[in-house]
């Protein structure tokens, strides 16, 4: 798969073997599952650190690999194009790989929230440091907007996963003297017989 240059002399796919367990031990792991990580080999090439092909697939909700390794290619993408930008790359990946994509849609989504939330961190340090009103307005309208789509980033996420239906469940209910109360799976609608 042929890449973009970034500033890095090339980027390779590199799929380490079981067998090399001092290198497998040294990935990051979450929940004792062992992750996909970008590095930088001595000479400068980026790559993409696997236990085996089927590693980035899982993390991308069992797609393709040339899909999955599409998608931890453009969280590389928003690390910019700095050799030391390589742990940013793999906290976008960390964050799209932890949304737990479940299919190619969730994958593209979950790269798009990465993008997003790592925008939107990067523009609320600037808003921190900001020196003078116009700055101060443009990043608060940044950072708003980002927000803004992060929440219906999450929003499109849920509705897919729950196919467009929302669940309500009622926590606490009171009843005054003499009220009555159902207490059950109530169901609105339908045809009353008479």
């Amino acid at each position: 798969m042929a890449y973009p240059e970034l500033g890095f002399s090339s980027v390779k796919v590199q799929i380490l073997e079981a067998i090399m367990t001092d290198e497998v031990e040294n990935l990051p792991s979450a929940e004792g599952k062992k992750l996909p990580e970008f590095a930088l080999n001595d000479d400068g090439t980026c790559v993409l650190r696997l236990v085996s092909g089927e590693m980035i697939s899982n993390a991308f909700g069992g797609t393709s690999i040339e899909f999955a390794t599409e998608r931890a290619y453009n969280c590389l993408q928003l690390a910019g194009s700095k050799t030391t930008d390589v742990d940013d790359g793999n906290r976008a990946l960390g964050i799209a790989i932890e949304i737990k994509p479940r299919d190619a849609v969730e994958s593209l989504l979950a790269t798009q929230m990465a993008a997003t939330h790592t925008a939107m961190m990067r523009f609320s340090m600037l808003l921190a440091n900001a020196q003078t009103t116009p700055q101060l307005e443009f990043l608060e309208r940044a950072v708003n907007k980002l927000a803004r789509t992060f929440t219906a980033q999450m929003e499109a996420l849920r509705k897919h996963r729950n196919g467009g239906n929302q669940t309500v469940t009622v926590q606490h209910v009171s009843v005054a003297d003499g009220g009555q109360a159902i207490v059950g799976n109530v169901q609105a609608g339908g045809k009353h017989e008479k």
